[in-house]
């Protein structure tokens, strides 16, 4: 359902996203010297590994991990955003948990954590309503993400150089967004879900 906010609501929302990634981290870093890592993180096939599904996207390796999420959740959630506000938890939403079961029944033997699966979730979301639904604002969201960020799909594919990097969450997570664009009924299940709470 499209319901439009305002430019100061989006801006509240994406405030209050980060804000909490960021006390989290803080927390995490600075007091508990990153014990959430291991306790809330992703791990697969491992039953408490599930939780991670929740809380991993505000869980980060450390400071420098945190810095480089914050900047494209903000662009990216806010583009998405422009989507309505109901849309955007439910969208957020399915794309947390594409994302974190495919990674928990999936991803190599590791603790998985960080926003990057929402991201790519996001990037995966928008340029697949450039393709589905083909409009002057679609298809402009889809060519601006594409010249954005398109030169990180490398991240994607399995056996990415970088062993810290969760190319499983990466790769699900646009999954995850493919999936919330292609399938409005999936979209409107969790967004009846997540009116009754």
């Amino acid at each position: 359902m499209f319901i439009p906010i305002d430019w100061q609501t989006q801006a509240k929302v994406l405030r209050d996203c980060v804000l909490m990634a960021w006390v989290v981290g803080v927390v995490n870093f600075a007091y508990l010297g990153g014990g959430l890592n291991r306790l809330l993180g992703i791990r697969p096939r491992e039953p408490l590994g599930l939780l991670g599904i929740l809380f991993s996207p505000f869980l980060h390796r450390n400071a420098a991990h945190l810095i480089a999420n914050t900047l494209p959740f903000a662009i990216l959630g806010w583009l998405v955003l422009l989507q309505g506000l109901d849309d955007f938890y439910a969208i957020s939403v399915a794309i947390l948990l594409v994302s974190g079961l495919g990674t928990w029944i999936f991803g190599r033997a590791a603790i998985h954590l960080g926003a990057s699966g929402l991201i790519f979730g996001y990037l995966g979301y928008l340029i697949a309503r450039g393709y589905l639904e083909v409009t002057l604002m679609t298809l402009g969201l889809a060519f601006l993400v594409m010249l954005l960020y398109g030169d990180q799909f490398w991240s994607i594919m399995p056996g990415a150089d970088d062993t810290t990097m969760s190319w499983e969450g990466h790769l699900f997570g646009f999954l995850g967004g493919v999936l919330a664009a292609s399938n409005p009924g999936f979209l409107d299940q969790i967004g009846v879900f997540l009116a009754r709470l």
